[in-house]
């Protein structure tokens, strides 16, 4: 057997994998391996989340699935359970409420005082997968939550212990840091198809009561891979966003919005209840994310503030730093330390590098698209 990481050795290889950009499943294979160097566990499961609204865009069972814990043909029932558990009802250590902890971490026997039972995730999602131990972990980085992992152990385990909450705390961040680059090199830096919106209305159990071919489309790619392709069940990001419409219900007829990073780009889900409000009918409209929001996801998932995102915008516009200066009623020396802070979180060294990077990665594929190819497989002039 390998031996134990020590803390500190767990907290240097985590930031090296971080800083690879890997594609979220590379990043969540090797990034639990690591882990498992210092804290002992069964299977983990991973999820992606909004940091506007913290609801789920994704979930990564395979660990689940592979170590005989959940059945191909029955995840699709698991992952409504836990939305619901998580949006619909009171319990502990909810992804949310993790998020907004010191230290973003939980573990199910102490939330609930050593009785799991009064869990409702426990009664619902967990004792039917034989999960009687569970710790989770909001990946929470400068104040943003971009996703979230539960540990799992057998029946006949150990709890897990307030080392091993200790040693998964300090690397909290880190583990954050690489899924905001994973998402970042693996969707946003992704094109438009051109092609428009689609259409899915969910019942009042989220059974699919009209979809538009667009729609099929674009669900197609929010599928988790660990769901079989015969399941018609809509896929975890829009379970959730219903039942987060839904809990809303009361404050008005209203829409929200929630933009999911995809394997090929950005979708923008947008949720509302159906004028009548018809007995827990949802709409939800699907369409690739515009230019403009897909270029502030993108800033969002380089770390930028926004008052660096208002920099970087008058910089595409071409302003020099004293008009930035000027516009924004900043100092010089103030506007200089931000450009600087932008280079940094960036990768570039230079406004026209920061320019493509940032702005131009929607046009780019059109462009493309749009110009005629030589017969030398040149662009022709």
């Amino acid at each position: 057997m390998a031996a134990r990481w020590s803390i500190d050795r767990l907290a240097k290889e985590v930031s090296l994998l971080a800083s690879r950009g890997l594609p979220r499943p590379d990043y969540y294979r090797e990034l639990a391996a690591r882990l498992r160097r210092t804290v002992e566990f069964d299977a983990a499961c991973w999820h992606t989340l909004d940091p506007q609204t913290l609801l789920m865009t994704s979930d990564a069972p395979e660990e689940l699935l592979d170590n005989g814990f959940l059945q191909l043909e029955d995840a699709p029932a698991v992952g409504a359970r836990l939305v619901a558990s998580e949006y619909l009802v009171d319990d502990v250590n909810t992804f949310a409420a993790l998020a907004r902890r010191r230290e973003p971490v939980g573990i199910l026997s102490d939330a609930t005082r050593g009785r799991p039972e009064r869990s409702a995730r426990y009664r619902e999602v967990l004792t039917p997968l034989d999960i009687p131990v569970e710790l989770r972990v909001a990946l929470v980085t400068r104040g943003r939550v971009w996703g979230a992992l539960h540990l799992a152990r057998r029946s006949g385990s150990a709890d897990f212990s307030r080392a091993d909450a200790t040693a998964l705390a300090r690397v909290v961040g880190t583990m954050a840091e690489g899924l905001r680059a994973s998402i970042r090199f693996d969707a946003s830096r992704r094109g438009d198809d051109g092609k428009g919106p689609g259409l899915v209305v969910l019942g009042p159990v989220d059974q699919v009561e009209l979809v538009t071919p667009r729609a099929v489309e674009l669900l197609a790619t929010l599928r988790s891979p660990a769901r079989p392709e015969s399941d018609d069940t809509p896929p975890t990001p829009l379970l959730a966003l219903a039942a987060f419409v839904r809990a809303a219900e009361d404050a008005g007829p209203q829409s929200h919005a929630v933009a999911v990073p995809t394997a090929s780009g950005w979708i923008t889900l947008h949720a509302s209840l159906p004028e009548g409000r018809a007995a827990g009918r949802v709409a939800i409209v699907l369409e690739r994310t515009a230019t403009a929001q897909s270029t502030v996801l993108r800033l969002e998932a380089y770390g930028v503030t926004p008052r660096e995102r208002e920099i970087a915008v008058l910089l595409a516009r071409g302003l020099t730093n004293p008009e930035i200066a000027a516009e924004l009623v900043l100092s010089l020396y103030t506007v200089q330390d931000h450009v600087k802070s932008l280079f940094e979180k960036t990768g570039v060294a230079s406004r026209q590098e920061l320019v493509a990077r940032i702005f131009l990665d929607d046009y780019w594929p059109q462009i493309v698209r749009q110009t005629p190819i030589a017969a030398d497989g040149g662009f022709v002039a």
